[in-house]
């Protein structure tokens, strides 16, 4: 079957589109799907920043930042699009797709043409006064930024017309786009580079490649949903609606960068510039467990959205637990791998000195990591079924308290304290939306943690406590090694049999067996 034939199913039928052997496939694909643009970046990065030069790298690396600050400007309706449609599709209403969707759209590329008309008018300020561009460069830059400014409104009509697919379970689809659309991110600088292009020319590429994905997105939705041809249709009414779910979903998303950086930034401004390069590379190899959650919260919301639509309170229970579980499952041993064996990873990587300073910042952060990794169950059940204001809500009362807490931990136990701080907010931040997650869904904690989750939990603190034997042993590295795998085969073999029930197992041996 070609991707781009349609099931059978219907679109509007609930359980094909939140089954859990869909959400497996669906996670599994969205994992590759940034995987591969990762490992394209780190195979091409370095060749095209030899070229450029670091200056004009770092022209590139300024504009992209201030692309991202200005995508704001979309207000959330692309997360809002995810919502409503798989709502819709989750009632069996796909008859009032088009009028929703060419409403997100229409409002997305306004909302795209107001902020690149800011982004232009902008300009000269953040070129000439606020960002220290070499005077060489502030004329490429100029150019640079009016093509930036130009596909603000293809980004965000973007977002809207993949979030029809995210909200349609099509993945397979999705991914089919963004993972090339994504490497040509990458790509293209090379190419141009080779060429002999200068940096405005490489990106008008990406411009344009931008642009042409967007034409494929919206051929996919066309053939999936062939009413979306019938007429573009615009409602004030819908455009309220969507505006005011996408309004708090951009509250945590201008609170959010805040609360992600402040620890940088503070030790910069306490301790000294030095002392942010030996706490950015344990940050960076922590956060990297975030591609696992990533990848699942992409599945889960549409799929969390349908059957708020349908009034499944039963399925959205049990996905929360399941969620929960499989995470403990699968991003606990990660981030109990980086917790023993940090001084290593770390000398391997970056050398002994940062591996000094960085071990115990290191040890730290997987453990916030990991708390992060399974808020995004809630979160995503939160978004999905239309309490954005409750997550948005929850930042704010993060905020002043993440902010104190630095300040204090960073002056008396420096970059140790920085992780200390940022763990607890996000353990802080868990808390709170597993509580929001099961009062809201009638879910009791007590049979949430006993019948999902404590298995799970005690086979991963077996494992912890296996991980510290060997930990505090003399043997050499590679006996070290052999010992570890025999606990991951171990620990796989524990969670088969007492963590995973019938359906569980019959499902992962179903998507096992599947075809591509």
């Amino acid at each position: 079957m070609s991707l781009l034939e349609i099931t059978s199913q219907p679109a509007g039928n609930r359980a094909f589109l939140v089954g859990g052997r869909r959400l497996a496939r669906n996670t599994a694909i969205n994992l590759v799907g940034r995987m591969v643009p990762l490992l394209v970046a780190v195979v091409t990065m370095p060749y095209v920043i030899g070229h450029l030069g670091p200056d004009r790298f770092g022209l590139l690396s300024l504009a992209w930042m201030v692309v991202g600050y200005f995508a704001l400007f979309n207000l959330g309706v692309g997360p809002a699009t995810t919502k409503f449609v798989a709502d819709l599709l989750g009632k069996g209403e796909r008859e009032r797709l088009p009028e929703l969707v060419w409403t997100a759209v229409i409002s997305q590329v306004c909302l795209g043409v107001m902020g690149g008309f800011l982004f232009v008018a902008g300009t000269p300020l953040l070129v000439d006064r606020l960002l220290r561009i070499p005077p060489g460069l502030r004329a490429q830059a100029h150019l640079i930024f009016l093509y930036m400014a130009v596909a603000l409104p293809i980004d965000f009509a973007n977002g809207s017309m993949s979030g029809v697919l995210g909200a349609s379970q099509r993945f397979d689809l999705l991914n089919l786009v963004s993972i090339p659309s994504s490497a040509l991110t990458y790509l293209v600088p090379v190419a141009a580079v080779w060429l002999g292009y200068g940096l405005p020319a490489i990106v008008l590429f990406l411009v344009l490649a931008r642009a042409t994905a967007i034409f494929v997105i919206v051929y996919c939705c066309f053939r999936l949903y062939p009413d979306l041809r019938s007429g573009v249709r615009f409602s004030p009414g819908l455009a309220r609606r969507l505006l005011g779910f996408g309004g708090w979903v951009t509250v945590s998303g201008m609170v959010s960068p805040v609360l992600v950086y402040f620890d940088r930034f503070l030790i910069g401004s306490l301790i000294s510039v030095a002392a942010v390069g030996f706490y950015t590379p344990p940050y960076m190899i922590s956060t990297k467990l975030w591609i696992l959650p990533a990848s699942l919260a992409a599945t889960l919301f549409p799929a969390f959205s349908c059957s708020a639509g349908g009034e499944s309170r039963e399925w959205v229970r049990s996905a929360l637990a399941r969620s929960l579980k499989f995470l403990i499952l699968l991003a606990g041993p990660a981030a109990l791998l980086l917790v023993f064996f940090a001084r290593p990873l770390l000398t391997f990587w970056v050398g002994a000195r940062f591996a000094a300073e960085g071990t115990l910042v290191l040890q730290i952060l997987a453990v916030g990591v990991l708390m992060n990794s399974l808020a995004v169950v809630p979160y995503s059940l939160l978004q999905g079924i239309g309490r954005p204001d409750l997550t948005a809500k929850f930042h704010l009362v993060e905020l002043p308290i993440h902010v104190a807490l630095a300040w204090f931990l960073v002056t008396r136990f420096g970059l140790a304290g920085a992780a200390t701080a940022w763990a607890i907010r996000m353990g802080f931040d868990f808390f709170l939306l597993v509580v929001a997650a099961c009062w809201l869904t009638r879910t009791s904690p007590r049979l949430l943690a006993g019948r999902e989750l404590g298995s799970s939990l005690g086979i991963l603190a077996a494992l912890a406590a296996g991980f510290a034997f060997v930990w505090i042993s003399t043997h050499a590295l590679a006996v070290h090694a052999v010992l570890t795998a025999s606990l991951g085969c171990g620990f796989l073999i524990c969670a088969w049999r007492y963590a995973l029930d019938a359906d569980e197992k019959c499902q992962i041996k179903l998507w096992l067996k599947a075809s591509p």
